[in-house]
């Protein structure tokens, strides 16, 4: 009997609670952005980034919330769009990130290190295969890279492990290859391929739970798990380069945990591919508000 009221008083808690928070309201509880406010996080390496809330600006005839960061971000490479929206919007559907642009200069970055990185050790590869044959690889590419305007956050009010569409991103690289050798014997090649790429990111709110920072102790944050799948074609159908290449890009599992009335407190980024691990904790913040709450770490 017990049982059974408490899972009535649970349910009629639930009900409550989202009934009281509702769309725009709800979102600000776990997304708050008062002027003036800030958030200070530390990564894995120790890197420290600034958040600010500052006045909202108007793009295009809509009106986007905005925040500014310190240190100014110089490498797009280091780019992470889950927490570094410089506009955004809070409505009754969605806390939505307007970081397209962003993210199509993040993945070209990303891209061009990734590809400078596997070309130095193709041609090593080359060259340790026919000793005593100097063979000169050269590889040149353009990229059209083509991300939807939004990242899709947080939809307003959430609900437990239903998974939206967070982010898409389309990218078709034009390569072409050529091979040359300062032996007879080896004619120069040539190689024109095409690749279609899709990341597809997809969010969950998987539950919530109590998070520890240097920024002090966080109850019911939400968790929310974002994983990206990726979808690749060729041309010429080249089974083993489209494995290669979605391998690359598929399997990372970013989690974030948001705490109400102060926002974003932690991120895990693990890839499946990578023993690469990427981290941030909230050391500092300030939000200025009527019913504020502030911390600092030690």
């Amino acid at each position: 009997m017990l049982k059974k009221m408490r899972s009535v008083f649970v349910l009629l808690f639930i009900f409550g609670f989202s009934a009281t928070l509702m769309g725009n309201e709800w979102a600000n509880y776990y997304f708050p952005d008062a002027l003036d406010s800030y958030w200070t996080y530390e990564d894995q390496d120790g890197e420290e980034l600034t958040r600010y809330a500052i006045e909202p600006e108007e793009i295009d005839g809509e009106t986007y919330r905005a925040f500014s960061y310190e240190p100014v971000l110089e490498d797009w490479t280091k780019y992470q769009y889950y927490f570094h929206p410089y506009f955004y919007q809070v409505s009754d559907d969605w806390v939505a990130f307007f970081v397209g642009d962003d993210i199509e200069n993040a993945t070209r970055a990303v891209t061009e290190q990734q590809w400078n990185e596997a070309m130095a050790v193709m041609k090593q590869q080359l060259n340790n295969q026919l000793p005593g044959v100097n063979l000169d690889l050269n590889v040149t590419y353009e990229l059209d890279i083509q991300a939807q305007d939004y990242f899709y956050l947080l939809p307003t009010p959430a609900t437990f492990n239903e998974e939206w569409e967070a982010s898409r991103v389309d990218v078709e690289m034009d390569l072409q290859i050529e091979i040359k050798s300062d032996v007879g014997g080896f004619p120069p090649t040539s190689q024109a391929i095409t690749m279609f790429l899709t990341l597809i990111e997809t969010g969950n709110v998987t539950g919530t739970e109590t998070v520890e920072t240097s920024a002090g102790t966080f109850e019911d944050c939400l968790i929310i798990e974002y994983r990206m799948d990726a979808e690749i074609e060729t041309q010429p159908d080249l089974p083993e380069a489209k494995t290669l290449f979605a391998d690359a890009y598929k399997g990372t599992l970013t989690t974030l945990w948001l705490a109400p009335n102060v926002g974003i407190v932690k991120m895990l980024q693990e890839s499946e591919n990578s023993d690469t691990v990427k981290t941030l904790e909230l050391i500092n913040y300030e939000i200025k508000s009527t019913e504020s709450e502030s911390g600092e770490g030690n």
